[in-house]
């Protein structure tokens, strides 16, 4: 395992050639009547791997961390080599779920996350299990939350994958690489955004190479031939000759394939919506998809049957786009064009009349301002007063008879745009009532996992951004999500169209530039380590499992890849890890962001309002003036929503504070300075500054509402209209598999 542990991208395909040898055996005789002996052996493996699973979760030895997140991806690499080994483990799984029940529940969200991947994946499952999941499932209602949520998420999961066996597979693939069909319209993307000021050079090109290879492997028409397959061996199980269905599609052609693919997706869904008890739709499935299973293979020529009845069908990564965080709003502009990109495609379902005009402009936010909010029709809408020629010559019976009655219809022109209808919230979803309340506690929304059912109030595309790095990183996504949310505030460009979801992977081996001359040197000083991240696995086990041993892990495999050169083959480990996270992360955890504002010494200078997440530091100079000012040295904490604000400085001034506003500033006549540095980042350094005043970040959307209400009500009072109904701080959510336990 140490080998495994160490270097798993360049020992995998070694590793497993041992592995796997004795799993292909058992894959190959389970048909047999004399594999008793080897299915007992691959249970007791897989029973193996769980319980190391959970003896993870209680270790805290250093020594043990080194392979944290590997035995849950060993194990699904297991369920993947093996389409029999998934029976064994979600059975394994309910028995050590029922046994968490009483005793460890800190056990029971890990392994119920684990037991659901492999249910998405698995080749087929017998409804007996489905039937347990379920059961165990609703159970959890009882429990406080997060259990109850995400039991009653899972459980409406289940429910439908009960009736339509494979539309969690097929509702993943279809959204991740946006394949075009008339039932199911929702897309995904998933965007990775990494400084290279903060990253080694050798870890971006990892990270880029390996990218790059998984989402170059496949084609659509490879990806809607792994949906019509298992779906149709989900449904159908050992009925279904795998070996044949595959040799058909693969003599089929791309139009063929297509309309396989849109039958199966619209049988899947209209299963899945149906009203009926759950065994009725699913024999009424069932039966459906044997038809179409028919139909195709009967064109297939007569091949050997396979003596391995089930075949897995892997489910592909997600195709995810790279990008170097170099520019401020790249994270905008690549939001507004991926929107931009689904309105061309879909205009069916996410058209709106001012749409086309706003994407179309430059996403500089100074042109926001001179664009045509409406257009006014100068007629009253009404088409018998238009004077249309091709109205009043049409004489036909019907147009007659319509023009006999004394109906009216609309003329189809441009609204008007109601600005307090479009601004309401423009992400609500990552909002609990709590946030609307002051109190300074961290929060915790229950998202809505993509894969779950609620079609009706999921929006039509989700963008997934995962930030790679230290907190610096953190600290420039908060400040793009807050340049983001005062954009969304005046104009809802992304508001109607997009699910904003934000991941974070922590990855150590910073590079730092040289100061920039006459730059404090010692100013950052500070541990750059990632202690957002270590926050988030002290609150979330499964996430310091998985995403935080990631950490120490890239850099050491992109040595590696270095070095001796990525193993042809191998698995896509740092792939595999960011799919699994962002497909089962679904719970997110808010941070309060912070606003300062900066006055300098030079009264020419303008004073500069900026935001941060994790810390603002303060420097003051050597005070040579006053002894007892010269020495003296204090720190000062203010606890807050997420991180902690911490101000470090010398007794040069008056301090006042508060939990929720800090203002400290310099004497007027001591003739000195301070230097400010926000959330470690070098180059976000502020000189001459001679005043700071800290807050928390109010919601734009929220400040815009109540400056419009003002305008209309002359009174003081705060929080009328709907401005009540809105959160008023903003908050940066980061997803995690549990939120907090």
């Amino acid at each position: 395992m140490e080998s495994r542990v160490k270097n798993p991208v360049m020992n995998t395909g070694a590793v497993w050639e041992k592995v796997c040898a004795g799993e292909t055996r058992v894959s190959q005789e389970h048909c047999t009547s004399g594999s008793a002996n080897i299915a007992a052996n691959t249970e007791a493996d897989i029973q193996r791997s769980v319980q190391a699973i959970i003896r993870e979760l209680d270790q805290e030895h250093p020594a043990f961390q080194c392979s944290r997140g590997m035995f849950r991806w060993t194990l699904h690499k297991k369920t993947e080599r093996d389409p029999y080994s998934s029976n064994f483990l979600v059975k394994i799984l309910i028995g050590e779920l029922e046994l968490a029940k009483k005793n460890n529940k800190h056990y029971i969200l890990p392994l119920l996350n684990i037991l659901m991947y492999a249910i998405i994946q698995a080749a087929y499952i017998p409804d007996n299990l489905y039937e347990k999941t379920y059961t165990f499932c609703k159970g959890l209602l009882s429990f406080p939350k997060p259990y109850c949520t995400i039991g009653h998420q899972y459980a409406v999961m289940l429910k439908a994958e009960r009736k339509a066996p494979g539309i969690l597979y097929q509702r993943a693939v279809i959204s991740e690489h946006g394949l075009k069909n008339d039932t199911f319209s929702h897309r995904e993307k998933i965007f990775v955004f990494a400084d290279p000021d903060l990253i080694s050079e050798e870890v971006i090109n990892a990270l880029h190479n390996e990218i790059r290879s998984v989402s170059l492997s496949d084609t659509s028409a490879d990806y809607m031939s792994h949906i019509i397959k298992h779906s149709i061996q989900a449904t159908l199980g050992e009925n279904c000759d795998i070996s044949k269905l595959d040799e058909a599609l693969q003599n089929k052609p791309y139009n063929m394939i297509e309309h396989y693919f849109q039958e199966v997706v619209a049988v899947t869904e209209q299963s899945c919506f149906s009203s009926e008890e759950v065994t009725t739709a699913h024999r009424k499935h069932s039966s459906k998809l044997q038809q179409l299973y028919r139909a195709i293979i009967s064109s297939a020529q007569q091949v050997s049957s396979s003596s391995e009845r089930l075949q897995n069908i892997p489910l592909p990564n997600p195709n995810i786009s790279f990008f170097m965080w170099k520019e401020d709003d790249l994270l905008w502009k690549e939001l507004v064009q991926f929107a931009k990109n689904q309105l061309d495609g879909c205009q069916d379902f996410i058209y709106s009349d001012s749409d086309t005009s706003e994407m179309s402009e430059t996403t500089d936010g100074r042109n926001f301002e001179q664009t045509r909010l409406s257009v006014l029709s100068t007629d009253s809408g009404i088409v018998r007063d238009c004077g249309d020629p091709t109205v009043g010559n049409d004489a036909s019976p019907s147009r007659s008879s319509d023009r006999n009655q004394t109906k009216l219809s609309r003329k189809g022109c441009v609204k008007k745009r109601n600005h307090d209808s479009e601004n309401v919230l423009c992400f609500p979803d990552i909002y609990d009532n709590n946030a609307i309340s002051n109190d300074m506690t961290l929060h915790r929304k229950f998202g809505c996992n993509v894969m779950s059912f609620g079609i009706k109030h999921l929006k039509p595309n989700t963008a997934r951004v995962i930030v790679i790095g230290n907190d610096c990183i953190l600290g420039r996504l908060a400040k793009a999500f807050h340049s983001l949310r005062k954009r969304e505030a005046r104009r809802g460009i992304l508001t109607t169209k997009l699910n904003l979801l934000f991941y974070y992977i922590p990855v150590t081996n910073e590079k730092q530039r040289p100061m920039c001359a006459g730059q404090v040197k010692h100013l950052l000083h500070h541990d750059l380590s990632c202690e957002l991240s270590r926050y988030l696995g002290s609150v979330d086990p499964w996430y310091n499992s998985n995403i935080n041993s990631l950490r120490n892990m890239i850099p050491e495999l992109a040595k590696m890849s270095t070095t001796s050169g990525q193993q042809s083959g191998a698995d896509p480990f740092i792939v595999d890890v960011a799919s699994y996270y962002v497909r089962m992360g679904c719970q997110p955890v808010c941070f309060q962001i912070y606003s300062v504002k900066l006055t300098f010494s030079d009264e020419t200078e303008e004073i500069v309002d900026d935001v941060f997440l994790i810390q603002l530091e303060a420097q003051f100079p050597e005070q040579k003036c006053a002894k007892e000012s010269t020495l003296v040295r204090r720190k000062a904490l203010s606890e807050g929503i997420g991180g902690q604000i911490t101000v470090t400085y010398k007794k040069a001034g008056n301090v006042m504070m508060r939990t929720s506003y800090i203002k400290i500033k310099v004497q007027d006549n001591c003739g000195k300075s301070m230097t400010v540095c926000l959330d470690k980042d070098f180059r976000r350094v502020y000189k001459d500054v001679i005043s700071i005043d800290v807050s928390p970040c109010l919601e734009p959307g929220y400040c815009l509402h109540k400056m419009r209400t003002l305008r209309f009500n002359q009174t003081e009072i705060e929080n009328i209209g709907l401005t009540k109904y809105m959160p008023k701080c903003l908050l940066l959510p980061l997803n995690t598999f549990a939120g907090i336990l």
